[in-house]
């Protein structure tokens, strides 16, 4: 296959429970002219034989077994074997529904640089608001600039879109972010977008439920990836045609945005992190002042009487080692 209409990209990493079903969603609706890559990033799984079983059942499955080097090498992998007009970025926990391809590739044929649609998660959480029709800028968008720049995911998310293989043309994945990579990515991709479609029909199922999935991983640097993705952030702002007053502002929501879900994971989820890591994290979550009033207007919004009294007063007054402690309490009574 030397000039395939659709390259789709799909880092494999001990994902046997899952691929056979993400590979068939896509198959079972792509194109002749496909050219799907499996990149198997050392999957210590039944994924390698399964990979390979899914090539010789289809011509269109392209299988790369390399030494697990992490999801941002597995896709820059996956980039350079990519001989597609488009490109996607799939994970193989996630699925497509049914009509994605019917539906974006006319459009893309008409000049579009990337097509952006609708995801929802499979634990039921509501899916964001899309307007519909061609956009030429991110601030053209109906309703409030900072909903799809900070609230929601549109922007941010890998998995929502379909690129024109130009767009990305020596673009690639930065393997030393643990998270946010994909963000980065994007935001320098939507960089070089002249003319984006945005579909509000729900075409990607995205698989939350999964232990190792982000949204339910234990993990103290959200802060970190923050600060790491500050910059291009703030560029793509002001690239887009906010003034530095707007960008900041929209920034400080976004820091606000993080240090909640950082505040939030810590408190809500058990696992093993260490009571300096959860320190750390929990006074730079804490530190500036407009990011402790978001995370005590989220306690207020989130605890009942006598639990919200003591984790107000902790996060006023910055009583972190003290939160760290009602953790490790929480996780040990939990285990039980």
């Amino acid at each position: 296959m030397n000039s395939p209409l659709l390259s789709v990209i799909i880092p494999v990493y001990n994902a046997a429970d899952r691929l056979s079903a993400c590979v068939d969603s896509i198959l079972s609706q792509a194109p002749a002219d496909t050219q799907l890559i499996l990149v198997d990033d050392g999957s210590t799984d039944e994924s390698f034989d399964i990979c390979n079983r899914l090539a010789k059942e289809d011509p269109r499955v392209k299988v790369i077994h390399q030494t697990n080097t992490g999801a941002s090498a597995a896709r820059n992998r996956g980039l350079r074997e990519a001989r597609g007009r488009y490109i996607q970025f799939v994970d193989a926990d996630d699925e497509l529904a049914p009509g994605l391809y019917e539906r974006a590739l006319p459009i893309l044929e008409e000049g579009g640089d990337v097509f952006v649609f609708n995801a929802a998660n499979q634990s039921g959480r509501a899916s964001d608001l899309l307007p519909e029709g061609w956009f030429d800028r991110p601030m053209d968008l109906p309703g409030r600039p900072d909903y799809y720049l900070v609230d929601s995911g549109v922007f941010a998310a890998l998995y929502n879109k379909i690129y024109r293989s130009q767009v990305l043309e020596g673009l690639a994945f930065d393997p030393k972010l643990p998270i946010n990579e994909d963000l980065l990515f994007s935001l320098q991709a939507l960089r070089r977008c002249r003319r984006a479609y945005f579909e509000p029909e729900i075409f990607y199922l995205y698989n939350d439920l999964q232990e190792g999935s982000l949204s339910r991983r234990l993990r103290t640097d959200l802060l970190d990836a923050e600060e790491a993705t500050r910059a291009d952030f703030t560029d793509f702002l002001i690239h887009f045609g906010l003034s530095e007053s707007e960008a900041h502002a929209l920034l400080r929501q976004r820091q606000a945005q993080v240090a909640v879900s950082q505040c939030a994971l810590i408190l809500g989820r058990t696992g093993k992190v260490s009571l300096g890591a959860m320190h750390r994290a929990f006074a730079k979550a804490l530190g500036p002042c407009h990011q402790r009033e978001a995370v005590a207007n989220w306690v207020r919004d989130t605890y009942t009487r006598l639990p919200r009294a003591v984790l107000l007063t902790c996060v006023q007054l910055r009583f972190t080692w003290l939160l760290c402690l009602l953790c490790k309490l929480k996780n040990r009574l939990r285990s039980r």
